[in-house]
């Protein structure tokens, strides 16, 4: 099973709207644990995504990678698939995160590289040429968040280094209105750009039907 970017679920009421409306219930737990992941299978989840520190956008507060999250999500459930997200942009990961039990992935970072992404191509250019290691890891609401260094996220994380609080990093960050500046306008330094630690291992702007290729290789 492979996955793009899906609604965040964070409630059992909105699982079970989902499966009246008869979709499957996809559960993205920010601080998964196995407690309450057992409390989404009780609740009629249909899938589990468990999400690792790897992931881009808002970051979990537990500080655990993909590849440790994984398994423990995995021997908490009892029946439900599990979806490993969180750093997976290439056949290597994808392959790790089977290995570890997960039944699918859920790629974001992956598929906004692609040809067919609106993310403006200035940037997917500019995240060509990154790693994991150039990523600006700062505080804000609820935990943590993580960009591509520009004006904006510089400036995020001289605050943070500061001691401003997550409330006062948060309204900086400026919501879901810098997003769209920073990766569908393209401007870098009023806005901010979002993706996760797999962006290390992606190196050419592909068409998504060669992305899901390229991730499955080893299994078709």
């Amino acid at each position: 099973m492979l996955s793009g970017i899906w609604p965040i679920v964070h409630s059992a009421e909105i699982s079970c709207s989902q499966q009246s409306a008869g979709l499957p219930s996809s559960p993205i737990i920010l601080n998964p644990t196995p407690e309450n992941t057992r409390a989404a299978e009780d609740a009629g989840a249909d899938i589990i995504v468990a999400t690792g520190f790897d992931e881009g956008g808002t970051l979990p507060g537990m500080t655990l990678g993909t590849f440790s999250i994984v398994p423990l999500i995995k021997d908490a459930v009892k029946n439900v698939p599990v979806m490993a997200a969180g750093g997976i942009a290439d056949r290597r990961a994808f392959n790790a995160a089977l290995a570890l039990g997960a039944e699918g992935v859920y790629c974001g970072t992956a598929f906004l590289m692609s040809k067919e992404s609106r993310m403006a191509q200035n940037v997917k250019e500019a995240l060509l040429g990154a790693t994991a290691r150039d990523l600006l890891l700062f505080r804000t609401m609820p935990d943590y968040y993580r960009s591509y260094p520009g004006d904006l996220a510089r400036e995020l994380v001289t605050m943070d280094k500061a001691g401003a609080s997550n409330e006062e990093l948060g309204r900086k960050m400026g919501g879901f209105e810098n997003l769209r500046i920073g990766m569908v306008e393209g401007d870098m330094d009023r806005g901010y750009v979002s993706v996760g630690n797999g962006i290390t291992h992606i190196h050419e702007i592909k068409s998504v039907q060669e992305i899901i290729d390229e991730l499955t290789a080893d299994w078709r």
